[in-house]
């Protein structure tokens, strides 16, 4: 599955601009919001990059479902988006606090956002920890210390489309 080039610059857009959510689960889902994150092709395949503190409900569930959903906004979220980043997955359900609505996703065992123009769907096929290699002193300090490290979910992109 290969994005084209108007989904790629949604999908950079959205990042730049204010964000994207991303969903996971399909008994109990979830729903996060990021900043950050990345599109690219590794081992022949097109993979995005999700990053996921240890600590939160998303990783819980990343690591039961392997596959997580990259929902990205094409009309202003913004406060949606804000709003999102200061909810905890573990004491609200996000989807209703927040008025959105999720749909079933078409090929991973999750949910969309249904108020997002553009999805993909997402199977996890490797992950990493940034603390277990090489990262420089300034990055360290900045993002880990005192903090749970991110793992890095490289997921597989295995359906993309346009939401209406």
């Amino acid at each position: 599955m290969v994005l084209t080039g108007i989904q790629r610059k949604k999908l950079d857009d959205a990042l730049r601009s204010g964000g994207i959510f991303v969903t996971c689960g399909k008994k109990n889902p979830n729903l996060m919001s990021t900043h950050w994150g990345a599109l690219g092709s590794f081992w022949n395949r097109q993979i995005f990059v999700l990053p996921v503190r240890k600590g939160k409900r998303s990783h819980e569930i990343l690591e039961e479902y392997k596959s997580f959903a990259v929902s990205v906004p094409t009309t202003d979220m913004r406060h949606e988006l804000m709003l999102c980043d200061s909810m905890s997955g573990y004491t609200v359900n996000k989807f209703e606090a927040l008025h959105l609505h999720p749909k079933r996703a078409r090929k991973i065992p999750a949910y969309v956002l249904g108020d997002c123009g553009l999805i993909l769907e997402c199977k996890v096929i490797y992950t990493a920890l940034p603390t277990d290699g090489f990262i420089e002193d300034a990055l360290r300090a900045d993002m880990y210390d005192g903090k749970e490290p991110h793992v890095m979910y490289f997921g597989e992109v295995v359906e993309c489309y346009e939401n209406k």
